[in-house]
């Protein structure tokens, strides 16, 4: 489990530094997958703990939670400073 929350967090933050080269957004979810199948297959052979199809896998999955959590991340502050500009609005 720690492994995995590992690869999640380094599959965000090489991500993130990727997304700062401005590369296109739509690309961002597949880079994701593949940097996180990549990490996961890594670690796993440098464990000595290799299972290919469960490494894919686990992989594949930490590219898209950390996709999805930057993306529920993003979206949710976005929509709490619309709605307190909204009240703050309403107000005067």
């Amino acid at each position: 489990m720690t492994t995995t929350l590992i690869i999640i967090v380094l599959t965000w933050l090489i991500v993130q530094a990727i997304k700062s080269a401005n590369l296109p957004g739509k690309y961002l979810p597949l880079v994701a997958l593949g940097v996180g199948i990549a990490l996961s297959v890594g670690i796993a052979l440098y464990t000595g703990d290799a299972n290919l199809l469960s490494d894919v896998l686990v992989g594949a999955w930490a590219g898209f939670a950390s996709t999805g959590a930057n993306e529920t991340a993003t979206k949710s502050i976005a929509g709490i400073i619309d709605s307190i500009g909204a009240s703050i609005t309403k107000t005067k």
